[in-house]
Parts: structure tokens; sequence; C-alpha cells
């Protein structure tokens, strides 16, 4: 059991009155909220239960782990993310405001981005926009924008159609918003922020619902709050303003990245404290990095983190190279020569790849190192972010999509999906009431013969799941005992993709009874927890990290290369023209990159580039200005 310092003991046994706890990296953030929700389960007389909110369902798995051995812990605890806890807010009270049945979940970028596009296609208003794009990349420009708008307008404004906020808007944004909107809601469906958006409703327009909440979670504990966006805030505000305000915020504004999700540390550090009265706590011990990391990430952001009593001193350097390329060949040399060391003071065993990251701002950064660590044959993968299920076959993504026509009949939208996997040209939705009966009317639609006997087995194994959904694992395996059967060398590759993509679903499927009760193993319940990432069965992947800094928050390795450090990548080129708040959260960037390493540090940059539009001239590069202070120290 790990021992707290004093400090984090009285964060830990302060159960009265909200406390806004600053926890400088590695300062054992997670060890003082589980250790929270463990006194609190464990000390704490009364009838509750306790409300601890996480930005990932990784980090709501990891606090779940180090809570074994309490008895009940899942009907005493909530712990997952805002969005998990605002779906069991919609399920269990969606009535008062109207909804009858949990919508359906489009989580996908594409299919939000079809909504918009059909909305500029067949609205007079909207039309004009479009018409007056030329090229495709334009029109493309356009639905991102409008889809960037109603989402901006939703997290950071929490409008709602018939509103105030809403009436504020300019007429044509009006008619954009809302009728996205409609368009949801006629195919039975949300998207992610309409989960945020129909929770608070159900608190602001039935209070009622609200005190029941803060009633039953008489304790709140907040992870990462340096993340809360506007809405999410508003959330956590309606329900406990006014009713208790026994909320700990644990968040470090230094690591404030999620400024384009609407994210702003203000709302921790300037709203929380004005609302609730919050008593300030700040943690500035490091338990996690050397004192070179830490002088560091010191020299990046001064004062952010205690350097006393810092018991390995690490090591950290700071090197120049004339091209990309001569910067690739001396990391993979480096890495090579540490491997070959075996041992290190301070890192327990002998070194591997698995103790080493690399890290860069975007991903273009690591071309050369890909290349080089190819030639030197050095097993390495990419550390990327949940993103929700998709499968890789056209004949798995037939029958997924196919899975949501059998729950929801009214989704034109991924209905117009299976029909160009098919090949089968639009025509008008029937049997609307019917998800099989829809899906069996495209059998005879199909010309290619290939595709119809696919079909055919896709059809018998949906007749499978419309009698019962339960029935998931043995419809899959029916998919794969027709798949076992291609002996086609042509369709040979096709085959391991679909092999591939079955064994995914049935794991993801195996993970989803686990965490549900019997009564709610439902199809769509299960897609709704696969767009959340509440299943999610990430592989554990072998060799060499490379991940960019926003892949890796929260993840620390004992060997970080930080490469490309050079200004307009990082910082980013985008943050370095918007300059004010954007360059703070590229700082913060860094300081998250620096601050992921345990014992060594290493940061690169290449005084030339080759550009994308010209390989045979190199363009001088400028060290980062976050380096400024480096350099200086270094000279």
């Amino acid at each position: 059991m790990n021992i707290l310092s004093p400090k984090q003991q009285e964060i830990v046994e302060n159960t009265a009155g909200a406390m806004l706890v600053l926890a400088g990296a590695g300062s054992g953030k997670t060890r003082i909220l589980t250790a929270r929700v463990r006194y609190l389960l464990e000390q704490e007389k009364g009838h509750f239960r306790v409300l601890a909110l996480t930005f990932t369902n990784k980090a709501a798995e990891e606090m779940e782990s180090r809570l074994t051995g309490i008895k009940d812990l899942k009907k005493r605890a909530f712990i997952g993310t805002i969005h998990k806890f605002c779906l069991e807010i919609i399920k269990s009270h969606g009535n008062v405001i109207g909804i009858v049945k949990m919508p359906h979940i489009f989580e996908s970028e594409e299919v939000r981005k079809k909504i918009v596009e059909e909305l500029f296609e067949s609205n007079i208003k909207l039309k004009v926009y479009l018409e007056n794009k030329r090229s495709e990349k334009e029109k493309n420009d356009l639905i991102s924008r409008g889809l960037n708008f109603i989402s901006q307008k939703k997290r950071e404004e929490l409008i709602l159609p018939g509103d105030e906020s809403f009436h504020a808007l300019h007429e044509d944004q009006q008619v954009l918003y809302k009728e996205y909107n409609d368009l949801l809601s006629s195919q039975d469906a949300m998207d992610f922020d309409d989960v945020l958006i129909l929770a608070y409703r159900i608190f602001i327009e039935r209070p009622e619902v609200a005190n029941l909440y803060s009633r039953l979670y008489k304790y709140v504990c907040i992870d990462e709050a340096q993340d809360l966006n506007f809405a999410q805030y508003e959330i956590i505000k309606a329900m406990c303003l006014g009713r208790h305000d026994n909320i700990l915020m644990v968040g470090d504004p230094n690591q404030a990245i999620y400024g384009f999700n609407g994210a702003d540390e203000k709302f921790m550090l300037v709203n929380f404290k004005n609302d609730f009265n919050a008593v300030k706590v700040v943690l500035k011990e490091n338990y996690r990095s050397s004192l070179e990391v830490i002088r560091a990430a010191n020299r990046l952001i001064p004062g952010s983190i205690d350097e006393e009593n810092v018991k390995i001193k690490g090591g950290f350097s700071l090197k120049d190279f004339e091209t990309e390329e001569t910067e690739a060949k001396w990391v993979v040399a480096e890495i090579k020569e540490l491997i070959e060391k075996k041992n290190i003071e301070g890192i327990e065993g002998e070194i591997s790849l698995q103790h080493i990251a690399v890290l860069a701002r975007n991903k273009y950064v690591f071309k050369y190192l890909e290349k080089e660590l190819e030639k030197n044959r050095i097993e390495f993968f990419y550390k990327t972010i949940y993103k929700t299920s998709q499968c890789e076959s056209d004949f798995m993504k037939i029958f997924d999509l196919g899975t949501r026509i059998l729950t929801n009949p009214l989704d034109r939208i991924h209905f117009s999906q299976i029909r160009e996997l098919l090949q089968i040209e639009n025509q008008p939705d029937g049997n609307l009431d019917d998800g099989l009966k829809k899906l069996c009317s495209l059998k005879d639609k199909i010309k290619d013969n290939e595709l119809k006997q696919q079909y055919r087995v896709l059809i018998e194994v949906w007749s499978i799941l419309a009698k019962e959904e339960n029935q998931y694992t043995k419809a899959l395996e029916k998919l794969e005992a027709y798949t076992q059967g291609i002996r086609n060398k042509k369709n040979m590759s096709q085959r391991a993709l679909i092999l591939e993509d079955i064994k995914d679903l049935k794991d993801l499927w195996r993970k989803f009874l686990i965490q549900m009760p019997a009564g709610n193993r439902t199809l769509q319940s299960f897609k709704t927890h696969v767009a959340l990432g509440i299943t999610d069965t990430t592989k554990k992947q072998s060799g060499l990290t490379l991940g960019t800094i926003h892949s890796v928050k929260g993840l620390e390795y004992d060997i970080v290369f930080l490469i490309g450090m050079t200004d307009g990548t990082f910082p980013d080129y985008r943050a370095v023209k918007k300059g004010g708040k954007a360059i703070d959260e590229e700082k913060n960037n860094a300081f998250v990159a620096i601050t992921r390493s345990k014992r060594l540090l290493y940061i690169t940059y290449p005084k030339t580039k080759f550009m994308p539009w010209d390989n045979s001239t190199p363009y001088p590069q400028k060290p980062s200005r976050f380096l400024k202070k480096f350099i200086i120290n270094n000279d």
C-alpha cells in the first residue's frame, strides 16, 4: 500500500466542502484520488455513493483496479467518464424531457459530416454557400466548418434550439443548427455532444432529478479538471450548486492541452473557486521523475515542480542536427547504445524498447525516424488515442452497419453506407418499421455475384440477431465458419482481414458481457458502449513507442526522446499563426512531453528541413521558442 505524504493525507481526509488541488506532474494525483474514494467508502458513515469522474475509460479502469477489495464497489461508487455518467442520467430519467427510449449514438465524424452535407444540399438557404465553392476541397472545408460550428455551440454554449442563445445566432446559423439536430432526431439519434446536452436539460428542466442525484452522490471527485469544458462544468454545477459542495477537483493548468475540444482551465481555476468557494491546495512534489528531468520542466515553466528531496539525478541533453535524417540516425544509434548498456541507475531491470518512447508534436515528424528504425530492424508501434471500433474489411463493415439498422430502422445514414458498399444506387427507403425487412430489401438489387453470395450469409446472421440479440457470439461464429471456407487465392488477404475483424468484435462483446448485467445486454447498448470507448480492448503492443503528445498524456516512460523541436513544428505552425492562448497551450504540450520521462530525457531538432513541395532545397529552421532557456543554459 502506497504511503501518503502529510499533505496528501490531509486532502484525502478532508471530506467537507469544496477543494481544488493543483497537482503538478508526478505529484501522485491518481494515488490521492484513489485513496480518497477508498477513505470515503471505508470511513465515512451513512448511505451515499461516490461519484469519481475521469477523462478516459483507461483512467477509470486503473482507479477501479486500485480499489479492489472494497465490498460492492460498483454499487457504492460510479467511476467513469462524464459522458458515461450522463448516459446513465438519460437512461434513468430521459422520460422527464420526452425521451421515451435511448437515442442511438452517431459517433463517426464521417457520418455527422454526411448529415451536414445533406443539409447544405437540400436547404435553399444553405445551398447557396455550397454552390459558391468551386473545388471539392472548398466544399469539404465548408462542411467541416459547419460541423465544427455545431459542436462548438453545443460544447461551449449548451445552445438549445429556441432558447435565447439560439436566437442570438445569425439566421442561417440557426437553420444549420436546428436542422442538423432535427435530422438526428428524425433518425432516433444523437451525437457525442448531445449526451451532455440532454443530461444538462434533465437537471435544469427538472430540478427534482438534480436533487435526487446530489443526495445520492454526496461526494464528487473530478480528475484532470483542467480539461473541463463549459458543458461538462455546467452539468456538475447544475447537480451540486446550492445542494452540496463536497467536491474535489484535481488538475494541473500546465497540462491543459485540449483547447480544441473547448476545454479551459478557467472552469477549474476561476469558476469552481468562485461558485463553490473552493479551498486551493498546491502540490509541487514529484514522485516520478529524476532531478534533471524536473529541472528541464522548470526551465520551460519556472517553479512548476519542487526540486527538493529528489534522489535520482537522471539525465538530460539537448542536441541539434543538420537535417531530419541525421537527427533520426542519431536517435536510433542512441537507442541501440542504451539497450546495449543493459542497466542504468534508477531504471529497474534491463533496458528494453518497452522502456523508451520517442515523442513529437505531429505524426509527420516521424517520417525519417520510421525509415531508420525499419532499416535497423527495430520493432516499433504508434501509440494511438482510443477511437471507436471500425472494421477493416467491407464484409464486416456491412455486417456491423446492418446491426445498427436492426436496432434502428430509422437510421438512413448508415443504411446509405450499406448501399454504397453493395454498389447499389440510392433509392427511397422502405420498411422503416422493420430493420431486417429493410436489409432484406437490398438483396435482389445487388449485381455483383460474389457480393450477392456474401449478402445471403449476412442476412442469415442478421436473422439470428433479429430473433435474439444475445446470440451475437453465435452470429460471429457463423461468419467465421463461412470465412474459413474461403479458399480462392485472390481472396486470401480479404479472408485474413475478415477474421481479424471477427476476433476484434468477439473481444469487444466478451468485455461488454462482463461489464453489463444480463437484462441490459442489447445490441444498442453494445454499440453505445463501443462508441463511448467503455468497451475497449486495446491490444498490448511491443517495441519502441512512437507517439504524439496527446496520445501519451497520462503515461510515463523511463527514457524519452522529444524530436523535431523547431518553430512551426513545435509550437505547431497553426498555433504560431493564432498566437496568444494557442501558444500557451503548445507550451503545455511541451511540458506534458518532458514530464512523461522518469529518468532520461533527450530533446533534438534539425537545423534544416525539406518541405513536401520541395525535396531538393533544405530550408533553414529556427529552434523552438520553447528552447530559448535550454540553449542559454546549454552554452
